[in-house]
């Protein structure tokens, strides 16, 4: 039997102060897939229980606090989004939803109705540059970028008033990168 659940990952500043929460959701092969075997069901299936979890509980538990979370695009166009107040969310988006046009399209909308957007594992391509008037957040992974790119990501990013989270910062090395790349906060 499988179990499903939904947790909140805090995340840091360098002075070590919270300034929000990840919302991940846990459960059937980690989230949104199990390595392209039945990606889309297991996305609509993922989709659902987040969606009811949220209905169930946004009031009770996520508010007051800012709140990042990935939505795919079955996510977006359930208008899960609106499930919280604009200044309480960041809608995080990836890949799968950065080359979706109809996804992409409906970021546009959150962003001028005053949502918070993030970019998880931000790269130099066009399609992230194209981005870059939209988005508030970039979020790195510093184990899979060299230092060189990490320091240009992350000067670029403040030079355009936008703010970098380092993710997976689990021990000292990562925690020591990321304050000499002079990221704003870290999970």
């Amino acid at each position: 039997m499988s179990s499903k659940y939904i947790v909140r990952q805090p995340i840091k500043d360098q002075a070590n102060k919270i300034i929000g929460y990840e919302i991940q959701y846990h459960g059937e092969n980690q989230a949104f897939g199990d390595n392209g075997k039945n990606v889309r069901e297991n996305d609509f299936a993922a989709a659902d229980t987040i969606y009811n979890f949220l209905t169930m509980n946004t009031d009770k538990l996520l508010r007051g606090s800012l709140n990042f979370m990935t939505f795919t695009t079955t996510l977006l166009m359930k208008k899960t989004p609106r499930l919280f107040y604009k200044d309480e969310l960041v809608i995080q988006i990836d890949d799968s939803v950065i080359i979706h046009p109809l996804a992409m399209h409906i970021v546009q909308q959150y962003v001028k109705e005053g949502y918070k957007v993030a970019v998880n594992e931000f790269q130099f391509a066009p399609r992230y540059l194209a981005l870059l008037d939209s988005i508030d957040y970039i979020k790195l992974s510093l184990g899979s970028m060299s230092m060189t790119t990490l320091k240009n990501i992350v000067d670029i990013a403040h030079s355009m008033d936008k703010q970098c989270i380092a993710m997976g910062i689990d021990n000292e090395e990562l925690y020591q990168k990321a304050i000499k790349l002079g990221v704003d906060a870290m999970e």
